[in-house]
């Protein structure tokens, strides 16, 4: 009776633990005030709580503010504090992560977060989204209506900035004529060459 206990107050203990979570990926458990904290102070915090590859996804989903009770103003000032901060495997993870989040956006995000970097000069900036925009259907095995799809939401993201869709669709379109009969689906091709 006595092993049955303690077996018993064992399991208990590790369920309690287990549950507690210890230091496990919190990234989207906040204290009150968060949002008045400074952004390398939120990424402090997240950086404390959280793996690398999370705090990436933290940064990219709060400056585009998708998580309530956190925005990041700046994520250059953001990501910069993480990279400062982060050594060897740690460095590697919160890197790869944070370019293959972006990478894999869908294109109005992928837009919005690149102009809040300011990492692409705003004239080119439809033009590199073009660019890489073949690569990203390829990763993400997107079908023909996948992409239709995204392209009217990408279009109504730029009602304000028709230059930057436009600019898109010439990036797209040479991708595609380019790339055409490689290994994508003859839909894409077809379908997208002569998109308006």
């Amino acid at each position: 009776m006595r092993t049955v206990l303690f077996s018993l107050s064992i399991v208990l203990s590790i369920t309690l633990l287990s549950c507690r979570g210890g230091k496990t990926n919190k990234a989207d458990a906040f204290p009150e005030n968060f949002n008045q904290l400074t952004d390398t102070a939120k990424v402090s915090y997240v950086m404390k709580n959280a793996t690398p590859d999370s705090v990436a996804r933290f940064i990219c989903r709060a400056s585009l503010g998708q998580i309530k009770d956190a925005k990041i103003e700046s994520i250059g000032i953001a990501t910069n504090y993480a990279y400062e901060k982060y050594a060897g495997d740690n460095l590697d993870l919160f890197g790869n992560t944070y370019d293959s989040y972006i990478a894999n956006l869908p294109l109005a995000d992928k837009m919005r977060i690149y102009a809040l970097a300011g990492t692409e000069d705003p004239q080119g900036l439809g033009l590199q989204l073009g660019l890489e925009y073949l690569q990203s259907i390829r990763e993400n095995n997107l079908k023909p209506e996948d992409v239709e799809k995204e392209l009217q939401a990408f279009k109504k993201a730029c009602e304000n900035d028709p230059e930057t869709y436009q600019r898109f669709l010439v990036g797209f379109k040479t991708v595609l004529k380019a790339d055409k009969n490689n290994d994508m689906p003859a839909g894409i091709y077809d379908r997208f060459i002569n998109y308006q």
